[in-house]
């Protein structure tokens, strides 16, 4: 042992292991401890199994991302036929041109002399396009489609 400095006594190197009470036994580095207690394990198992699992994300954690409506189409004053091949024009346009969102307006019906046709004309080929990939979803604005004269479509 070296000077005692301030009454604590400095160590040196030599000193180490007798003064921790341990034995001057080689200590494995951490390269070999790491070495060992991977030995005989594939590296892409191992690297895999500590990846982090990415969750997916809601519905409506998507939605929140898209942006409000880029296009709109209105549909009054339409025959059920025509207002059929409209969206699907419209859709299709859309989704050439990369538009995530659109609102399609159908109206309530009030001007009708029966119940309102459109807004179901519009959800069967809403239902059509999302069933073949090209609509991610849609709701109706006042979430109830005979109480809304619209829908909001999110495109894929």
């Amino acid at each position: 042992m070296a000077r005692k400095k301030k009454n604590l006594p400095q160590l040196d190197d030599t000193d180490l292991y007798q003064s921790f009470g341990a034995a001057s036994e080689t200590v494995p580095s951490f390269a070999e401890e790491l070495e060992e207690s991977l030995a005989g394990q594939d590296l892409q198992v191992i690297l895999k199994e500590k990846k982090p699992r990415k969750r997916s994300l809601s519905r409506r954690e998507k939605i929140a991302v898209y942006p409000p409506p880029q296009e709109e189409l209105d549909l009054h004053g339409m025959t059920s036929e025509a207002a059929e091949r409209r969206v699907r024009t419209f859709l299709g346009g859309a989704a050439i041109e990369k538009i995530k969102t659109v609102r399609i307006i159908t109206g309530k019906g009030l001007h009708s002399n029966g119940p309102a046709v459109l807004p179901d004309v519009t959800e069967m080929v809403l239902e059509e396009l999302k069933s073949s990939g090209t609509v991610f979803h849609y709701q109706w604005e006042k979430k109830v489609k005979y109480k809304s004269g619209a829908v909001i479509v999110y495109l894929k």
